[in-house]
């Protein structure tokens, strides 16, 4: 009996190895470590933004817990790579050139990190396609938590925080029998005038709270609705915990003096900081649990109806 004959197969997209499919993702890697490269002088110079090297190794843990269960790979050139690809090399050599002639400044930052996200997003779809950008955009994209805000977005945010923290701290204290007067962001008192400042405007526990729950809701939470109620729910708890510093301040200010403020400034920073992390931990529990309760609890039969 003659011997069929053999037809070599193609090995299927899911045969890749991990360095061959590293090596195709290489583009992106370059991409968002030279974006780190140039956030990394406000890293170090700006306290608020200090975090931003602890960024670095969360974007990092993602990607390596999306890549444990990552699609097969497809290696084809579509439209959508092609179309990102070369829109974000454009805007890399727009905003290269605007950086070179003003300097390094938020704003130019933000355009190029918009370039790096869309020359990842056109190596993702290229290597793994749109099953790859779901997978892999979000860890990528974590590191734009610890970017510096533009001048005209960081005023409006910083601004707006602290009249409606001042605002409220105002009417709360009304209610509960103490005369005070609010004047921009300053709280008049009998005993003297309370600033709201940026540091107690709370964007520093707010940015916090922005990527706890990111973090947390990304790793733990597979609806994106539940992840969307903790994103919003640890911002109103960060927003509560720094109105309830602000009153509390203001209330020893009134009994005690405004020199009171300086001896119960940090244990109340400190207090905050526990109160919302212990919140989104609480929150992020209660959905994990809502969410096993979903996943256990029996769907209706379609064929009933």
């Amino acid at each position: 009996m003659a011997s069929e004959s053999k037809v070599p197969m193609q090995a299927p997209p899911d045969s890749y190895s991990e360095r061959s499919l590293c090596l195709q993702l290489l583009p992106s890697f370059i991409a968002l470590a030279w974006l780190a490269a140039k956030a990394s002088w406000f890293w170090n110079h700006q306290p608020d933004l200090s975090f931003g090297w602890i960024v670095i190794f969360l974007c990092v843990f993602l990607f390596w817990e999306s890549w444990q269960v990552r699609p097969s790979a497809t290696l084809k050139v579509g439209w959508p790579s092609v179309s990102c690809g070369i829109a974000g090399i454009g805007l890399l050599f727009t905003f290269q050139i605007y950086q070179a002639a003003f300097g390094l400044k938020p704003a130019a930052l933000v355009g190029l990190a918009l370039a790096v996200m869309l020359v990842v997003t056109a190596n993702l779809h290229y290597v793994f396609g749109w099953k790859g950008i779901m997978k892999f955009l979000f860890p990528y994209a974590f590191i734009l938590i610890a970017l510096p805000m533009p001048s005209v977005v960081h005023g409006f945010v910083v601004n707006g925080l602290q009249h409606q923290i001042a605002f409220a701290t105002v009417e709360i204290l009304e209610v509960i029998g103490i005369p005070a007067d609010l004047a921009g962001s300053v709280i008049h008192l009998s005993s003297g005038p309370v600033g709201v400042d940026e540091a107690c405007s709370g964007i520093r526990s707010l940015q916090s709270t922005v990527m706890a729950t990111l973090f947390i809701g990304f790793l733990m939470l597979k609806e994106l609705g539940l992840r969307i109620l903790l994103f919003f729910a640890g911002i109103a708890l960060a927003v509560f915990g720094n109105l309830m510093r602000v009153l509390f301040l203001s209330y020893q200010a009134h009994h005690h003096g405004i020199e009171s403020i300086d001896a119960n400034h940090d244990a109340a920073g400190w207090f905050i900081l526990l109160f919302t992390i212990g919140g989104v931990a609480l929150l992020s529990w209660l959905l994990g649990k809502l969410q096993r309760a979903m996943e256990a609890s029996p769907r209706p039969d379609p064929s009933r109806y």
